[in-house]
This record gives structure tokens, C-alpha cells and sequence, in this order.
């Protein structure tokens, strides 16, 4: 253990925190977009959406990832555990002016809750990240199914569990 970092966990030095100083790796987020299909009623928004993909992405974020969010197209950016009512908004019935307003917004939510520099993978359409991604200039973003249709976004989180 280097010097500084001993010192850093005694508290005797002030100044960025012993993980960034001693090389622990970046926070890895996944933000999984929410889908048309729901649960009628108020649940837990992990709870809430029912369609394959969502089911599959969140199954693999929670096993890949430090932390999970999801992209609500009403709500912006949701912690799996806050309880939401079914809700019919969508990205794809909003314009390209819309989309970026919401954009906007849930990357002001992102730099609330997630740490600067951390790694953020999209596992969401295109319609979520095509503006969002681009105001995140602080993190590095991935889009692991990009150009994928449905069915081999299917098949890729069968192979990748």
C-alpha cells in the first residue's frame, strides 16, 4: 500500500478519495430503457415493465454491473425501487426537439447520482441514447446492441447472461 493511500485512510490528508488515488476501477452503470409493455397498477419500476427485452436487459445489468437505472420515457431516469403507475409516453411519439428536452433532463438526473468518469452502457433504442449520450461528456458510454433488431438483442442477452 503506498504511502498516500495509507494516509488517505487514516484521514490525515484531505483531497480526492483513496478509491480514485489507488486505482480502484471506474463504477460500470447500465441503463436499461423502459418498454410499452406494463403491469397495470403502481409497482417498483423494475417490477413495473413486463416485455422480454427489458426483462432480459435488466437480468443482465444486475449481474454485470455496480448499479442499474431505468431510462422511463415519463419519468427520465428511475431507480429500479421507486414505485411508479403504468403510464402510456413513449420517446418514439415525441420529436426530435421533445427527445432532446428529455435528454436534457435525465443527464442532469445522471450527474446527480452517478460519479464523474464512471462507465455508462446503454441498453436501450436508439431513440434514448441518440442525444443523451452526447451530453455526458464526463463518462465513457457504450452501446453494446447497437444496430441489433429485437431478436438478436433476444439472442445476444441468451449469450451474454
Amino acid at each position: 500500500m503506498g504511502m498516500l493511500c495509507f494516509f488517505q485512510k487514516h484521514k490525515t490528508v484531505k483531497g480526492p478519495k483513496m478509491a480514485d488515488i489507488c486505482g480502484k476501477q471506474k463504477m460500470r452503470i447500465a441503463l436499461v430503457g423502459c418498454s410499452k409493455s406494463k403491469k397495470a397498477g403502481c409497482h417498483p419500476a423494475k417490477d413495473l415493465y413486463t416485455s422480454p427485452r427489458f426483462v432480459s436487459a435488466q437480468k443482465h445489468a444486475r449481474r454485470h454491473f455496480d448499479k442499474m437505472f431505468i431510462l422511463s420515457a415519463k419519468h427520465g431516469l428511475l431507480y429500479p425501487t421507486r414505485r411508479i403507475k403504468n403510464y402510456d409516453v413513449t420517446l418514439h411519439a415525441m420529436s426530435a426537439n421533445e427527445r432532446k428536452r428529455w435528454s436534457a433532463r435525465v443527464a442532469r438526473q445522471i450527474t446527480k447520482v452517478v460519479p464523474l468518469g464512471a462507465e455508462i452502457h446503454f441498453f436501450c433504442g436508439k431513440k434514448y441514447h441518440e442525444f443523451l449520450s452526447l451530453l455526458l461528456l464526463e463518462h465513457k458510454c457504450f452501446f453494446p446492441l447497437k444496430g441489433l433488431k429485437l431478436g438478436q438483442q433476444l439472442r445476444w442477452y441468451k449469450n451474454n447472461p
